[in-house]
């Protein structure tokens, strides 16, 4: 059986409640592969056991697994793991760094790089108490990661950026984890700020290894190893060959892009940023194992679909992956596609490119100058029926639909500030055991049960393996 298979039945016990027959089967799946889900549904496993240190330990053992792997995955599982993390450090008390690790997950999810020192765990007073305040965490709001609308349809909102189910589970638990930090008395253990962005990496368990029953000759060995590919000559490979698969995505502010290379130097790259193009050498040429830095195609140029801030965009590199947050000129304006790839060097509109010294700061700021072409960037036209050809639904203007200032956010605001304590404990516990589907003030009515999910008519409800 294979470990795929056998990690399956694992999830599947997860999902059915059945613990140890779920942990039984990830610890034999894992023995062959260092899989991030994997490890996140053992440490999901291990936490609802009450295995507390042994869900630390895979949940930080999948961050680092995820990181490593730098495949178009990676973010989702950081971003699940440092979540995981902030659930298991609530239940062992530790309440400032649940939250710290919470809100990183948080700003995983908003497209932040995760190498960015920002500041999270240093928020502490003189004696060393968390200092972020419910009101700080209420602002956070601002930053969610807005939903797609279409025909002004409030449920056809449903469609949201890649990350914002993960955020809105890392805030609710936020508003838990300082709930209980209030009421807490200053000098309880669980004011103080432990955690660390980038968690300790703790060491694999070791799987089972047995000894082979006879050693093979030298000659044997020989014969075993697969025959060795000719190497391409010098110039041989076309361009199209060597172009870097990427992926993006995008938030009102930004687009950001993931390059994925292997070996790539992060302390050699040397990365420029103009209003319409990115230029980044040396990039290492897998299909092209003869090309050297300082070779024309050693350097690749980004033609962006739309104009960007280059003073306030940024990158960050791991052995696997580039990645790019790019600032958008025009806040709210989408982008069709990102751009595309071009191998070698184009010139920025005759303009002296920001240039990034390194991959910890913003890029440094040059004199942009106005591009060349006065004309502005084209705004990508929607597929259409209409006789009278594409329209730019951009252009048009957004009709407010708050009543009286009142939005449905607006209301369930009220809504818990007006309630009692009692009421906001029923409501929070409906809300998050039904998945968004419940809620509830009647306290007695849901304290000795668990809400179920009751999914609105059509739609079947599956189980988050996450």
């Amino acid at each position: 059986m294979s470990a795929t298979t056998i990690a399956q039945k694992g999830i599947d016990a997860l999902a059915k409640g059945d613990h140890a027959t779920a942990i039984t089967n990830l610890d034999k799946a894992l023995e062959s592969s260092n899989s991030p889900a994997w490890l996140l549904a053992r440490s999901k496993a291990h936490q609802k056991a009450k295995n507390l240190g042994a869900a630390l330990h895979d949940a930080e053992l999948a961050y680092h697994a995820a990181a490593e792997r730098g495949s178009g995955t990676s973010r989702s599982h950081m971003i699940q793991a440092q979540y995981r993390r902030a659930v298991i450090y609530y239940q062992l008390g530790r309440f400032a760094d649940a939250d710290c690790c919470a809100k990183w997950s948080m700003l995983l999810a908003e497209g932040r790089p995760a190498s960015e020192d920002d500041g999270v765990e240093k928020k502490v007073d003189s004696e060393g108490n968390y200092t972020v305040t419910y009101d700080e965490f209420l602002a956070d709001k601002e930053n969610q990661p807005k939903p797609k609308t279409s025909d002004g349809n409030a449920l056809a909102a449903a469609e949201k950026g890649p990350y914002s189910t993960d955020w809105n589970m890392a805030f609710s638990w936020r508003s838990q984890a300082l709930g209980r930090l209030k009421n807490l008395p200053k000098d309880h253990p669980g004011w103080k700020v432990n955690a660390t962005k980038i968690p300790p990496k703790p060491e694999k368990k070791k799987a089972k290894s047995t000894e082979p029953a006879e050693l093979a000759s030298e000659d044997e060995l020989q014969e075993q190893k697969p025959p060795q590919k000719e190497a391409p000559a010098p110039g041989s490979v076309p361009d199209e060959k060597m172009k870097l698969r990427v992926d993006f995505y995008q938030t009102n502010q930004t687009v950001t892009v993931s390059l994925f290379v292997k070996d790539v130097k992060k302390e050699d790259l040397k990365v420029e940023f103009g209003k319409h193009h990115v230029r980044i050498s040396p990039i290492p040429r897998e299909a092209a194992p003869y090309v050297k830095p300082g070779d024309k195609e050693a350097t690749s140029t980004l033609v962006l679909a739309g104009e960007i801030d280059p003073s306030a965009s940024r990158w960050s590199a791991s052995p696997r992956k580039i990645e790019l947050v790019l600032q958008k000129a025009t806040p709210g304006v989408k982008w069709g596609r990102w751009g595309e790839e071009k191998i070698g060097i184009v010139e920025f509109d005759d303009q002296e490119p920001a240039t990034t010294a390194t991959s910890s700061s913003a890029a440094s700021t040059a004199k942009p100058a106005l591009p060349s072409a006065s004309t502005p960037a084209k705004v990508p036209a929607y597929p259409t029926s209409s006789k009278s050809g594409p329209k730019n639904w951009d252009s048009l203007p957004v009709e407010d639909d708050k009543e009286d200032g009142q939005d449905i956010n607006g209301f369930f605001k009220t809504l818990y500030k007006g309630s009692t304590p009692e009421q906001q404990r029923a409501m929070m516990k409906s809300f998050l055991e039904s998945n968004g589907t419940t809620l509830s003030t009647n306290w007695d009515e849901v304290k000795d049960k668990v809400v179920p999910t009751v999914p609105p008519e059509g739609v079947e409800p599956k189980p988050w393996n996450g």
